[in-house]
């Protein structure tokens, strides 16, 4: 598909192992800490689970993924 958008894809497992609690992931923290390598969207999937409360702001979420954060105290913010 020539208009499909390609996310750069990061699960809830990953989310867990690599951050602390109360730490606000962006797209930027992710590519500096070498989760996604190249530049473009996020999209957050909900692989795994997590029971950290994480502000996590990505371009897309999968509705687990949301609903995943949300239940761990944390807060899904979607970018435009």
């Amino acid at each position: 598909n020539l208009f499909r958008e390609a996310y750069e894809v990061v699960n809830l497992d990953t989310l867990q192992d690599r951050f602390d609690v109360g730490v606000e992931v962006t797209p930027e923290l992710l590519r500096e800490s070498g989760v996604v390598g190249r530049k473009g969207p996020i999209k957050v999937l909900a692989r795994g689970d997590i029971a950290k409360a994480l502000t996590v702001r990505a371009h897309k979420f999968s509705g687990k993924a949301a609903e995943k954060i949300a239940a761990a105290g944390g807060k899904a913010e979607v970018l435009a």
